[in-house]
């Protein structure tokens, strides 16, 4: 029993260090971002042109960012939640309504997921008319994101089966 909880710990930490590693990948991609709009910007206005591929750019760059961030912020429990019902219930009641609540994301993530995987497929043939980039390369986005707040809900949902305590927000993780 012991060697399980060291593994888990280990296999924690290693997940930390992981989401470490994106949120800075995050971090760079909108600093890229910030740089790519704010040049095409200052081009337009003061040298009257522009890199025409800033427009998709930007957007495929804010929709994986938009995505890829709602799961990091799910592993820390950061989503904006309302729990004036349930903290005034049981801990054994508060525990349902957790993996319920659980099986219900996981639930609208296999939606989202198959959804946008159906989307991404459909779309491998069509490319962007600027930047030449395959338009799947946005919906491949919500599928991420999909795949990945599933699989953050469903460690919670063993944890919650498990009897585990339900994580505080913002729990062990820094920004």
């Amino acid at each position: 029993m012991a060697s399980g909880k060291v593994f888990a710990a280990r296999l924690s930490r290693l997940a930390d260090l992981g989401f470490r590693a994106v949120d800075a990948l995050l971090v760079a991609i909108f600093a890229v971002l910030i740089v790519l709009v704010f040049a095409n910007v200052v081009l337009r206005y003061l040298f009257d042109s522009g890199v025409s591929a800033t427009d998709e750019l930007s957007r495929m760059i804010f929709i994986w960012i938009a995505f890829v961030g709602a799961v990091c912020v799910a592993r820390r429990n950061g989503h904006l939640g309302v729990d004036l019902l349930t903290a005034s219930l049981s801990p054994r009641a508060r525990r349902v309504c957790r993996v319920l609540t659980d099986v219900v994301i996981v639930l609208c993530c296999i939606v989202l997921s198959v959804g946008a995987w159906q989307q991404t497929v459909a779309n491998l043939g069509n490319i962007a008319p600027v930047s030449g980039l395959p338009t799947a390369l946005n919906y491949l986005a919500p599928f991420v994101g999909g795949v990945g707040i599933g699989l953050v809900a469903c460690v919670d949902l063993v944890a919650a089966l498990l009897g585990a305590a339900e994580p505080d927000h913002e729990e062990g993780h820094t920004a």
